[in-house]
Parts: C-alpha cells; structure tokens; sequence
C-alpha cells in the first residue's frame, strides 16, 4: 500500500533536538559571560567611587598634621595610616561608628612630592583591592592624581 502521508523520520527528528540542544547551551554560556561581565562593570564603578571618595578626604586634608596625608605609603602593602577598608554607611550618614559591614575593598595610598616640588602640591595614587580574587568579576583598581594642601596657613613638609 502507498501512502500519501509524509512525515519526519526518526533520524531528522534526533538531529533537530540535537541540533536545538546545541543552540540552548551556547545560549546559556553567552548568558553567563554576559553576567560577569555586568558584575565586572559594577564592581569597576564602586572601585572608582572608592578611590575618588579616598582623594577627596585627602584633599580636605592638611599635609603638616594629618598622618593619613604624609608622604610615603605603598600600593603593594598595607602601611600605618596608609590603607583601609570602607564600609557600608548603616544608616546614619553622620555617624562613622554604627558603620560594620565592609563594601568588600581595601584602600592602599601612595604619597609623593607634586609637581616641580612645591610644599602645597602632592601626587597621590589610590589603589582599590577586591577582597575576591576573581579577576573575572573583579579588578584592582588605581587612580593618580595631583591635591593641594586642605591648609593654606600652616606650610607643610616637602616630601623627599
């Protein structure tokens, strides 16, 4: 008997649930690339908040009287009065001592004399650690910038 009903055989019909099965897991890995880059984003921008917040407390600073804004420092290691960790703000922006939780960085701060050595100018570099060390969602961070003394009146030490 001839028949005029036409289908898919057993064979086409595998290789197009393989073929479907393919695109789903390349779509599935394109989603997950595109999540990390987005997290890699978010965490660049907080890291560049973290270092332009540390510069601009420095730059408020005065350079004769403020440990913090003395020359010296190191990006590669924790030094006294040269390194922190922010924290999260708990709800009280005035209040530095209900802030518990750590944002998840540490600052590291290089100070060096500024431009043609004048005692009121200071090269500072702010480098921002994650505390992951996955580089696929997170970097370090460094930014390099030129302050002047927060303090007009008292002349500050020139940096060596």
């Amino acid at each position: 008997m001839l028949s005029n009903e036409r289908g898919f055989t057993l064979i086409e019909a595998i290789v197009a649930v393989l073929v479907c099965t393919i695109g789903l897991v390349a779509m599935a890995e394109l989603m997950a690339v595109t999540l990390r880059l987005q997290q890699l984003g978010r965490n660049s921008t907080s890291a560049a908040r973290l270092a332009q917040d540390k510069v601009d407390e420095l730059t408020t600073m005065d350079f004769a009287t403020n440990l913090s804004a003395a020359c010296g420092g190191s990006l590669t290691a924790p030094v006294l009065n040269h390194w922190d960790t922010p924290m999260d703000d708990n709800g009280t922006p005035d209040d530095a001592t209900d802030d518990t939780n750590p944002k998840g960085y540490t600052r590291r701060w290089f100070i060096s004399a500024g431009p043609d050595l004048d005692p009121n100018l200071r090269t500072v570099t702010v480098r921002v650690l994650p505390v992951v060390n996955d580089l696929r969602t997170a970097q370090p961070y460094d930014l390099t910038t030129i302050i002047r003394n927060g303090n007009d009146i008292t002349p500050p030490p020139v940096c060596p």
